[in-house]
């Protein structure tokens, strides 16, 4: 027991090193580039911006660049109806409690209380889900920029605490509206899209480095996802990461196969799969023939 034990924390250890060491991709172009100077301008303002986009247009990622790039560290919340504020800010560990009494010694704080101490970027990632009592629970550290932790005291963030909101559109299933209290809090809406053609094949080959993908390859992916946002039957389209994926899983599937260039087939094949999980399509529409009807369309017979 103990060697496995000090096996993983050798392994462990590495794996911290490793994602410390790994550099953030990402194409500042256009639409992204417009963002990052725009939250550059919210932060020097002392503004707080809210980022709003469909699922898979790189909000998070647009967030873990802008702190990789201003040299400090991301904490992150994603909302859901489960999410509470001691998620947020932290609670007490029971077992220390007993022998120590709730000192800081048994505090294990949260993303937001370590960003605050730390000055770190503080993203909540889709915050218009949390419920309206853990919303409101932030307007003390968005405005005032303090909070107050229960038998520890109030503190006061580091000057380097930026909070970002980030959310999908308030029409897609699921999404909440904001509380107007948060509403008021954030100031400033950067809306991000699906990107321009010429990016998102950027963005798709900047992924898949490892493979030799064609230009015409390439194209099909493209005209494939960008056909499921045109469509009304889709509710929630194919994201850049679906794109992503259809690359990468064709030119695997392409070398296991020993074919010498991606053929219809496996393009076929790969998307089929991909697509399946990826979209939503309107109640009463049966997924997998709706997809397989799809990918005929776009790709042809």
């Amino acid at each position: 027991m103990q060697r496995e034990l000090a096996e993983f924390k050798k392994n462990f250890e590495e794996r911290l090193a490793a994602a410390k060491k790994e550099k953030i991709k990402i194409v500042l172009k256009e639409q992204y580039s417009d963002a990052f100077d725009i939250l550059a301008d919210c932060e020097n303002a002392n503004l707080i911006p809210g980022i709003i986009g469909p699922p898979g247009t790189g909000k998070t990622l647009l967030l873990r660049a802008y702190a990789e790039k201003t040299g400090r560290d991301l904490y992150w919340v994603t909302g859901d109806e489960g999410v509470r504020p001691s998620h947020l800010t932290g609670a007490f560990n029971p077992s220390i409690v007993l022998n120590k009494g709730f000192g800081l010694e048994a505090f294990e704080p949260g993303p937001l209380l370590k960003s605050m101490v730390n000055g770190g970027v503080f993203g909540l990632n889709e915050g218009n889900r949390l419920s309206e009592y853990v919303q409101n629970s932030l307007l003390d550290p968005f405005e005032e920029r303090s909070i107050s932790v229960q038998r520890l005291g109030r503190i006061k963030a580091e000057e380097g605490f930026f909070p970002v909101l980030t959310m999908n559109p308030e029409e897609m299933s699921g999404a909440h509206r904001l509380s107007e209290a948060l509403r008021d809090r954030i100031r400033v809406w950067i809306r991000l899209g699906y990107p321009r053609k010429q990016t998102e094949l950027e963005i798709i080959k900047m992924n898949s480095p490892e493979y030799n993908i064609s230009d015409a390859t390439l194209e099909k992916i493209y005209g494939l996802v960008s056909a499921t946002r045109l469509s009304t039957d889709i509710e929630i389209p194919a994201s850049i990461r679906a794109g992503i994926s259809i690359a990468r899983l064709s030119a695997e599937m392409t070398k296991r196969k020993k074919e010498k260039n991606v053929t219809h087939a496996t393009l076929s094949e790969a998307s089929t799969y991909v697509l399946v999980g990826a979209l939503r399509f309107r109640p009463g529409i049966d997924t997998e023939p709706a997809v397989n009807a799809l990918v005929r369309r776009s790709l042809g017979s």
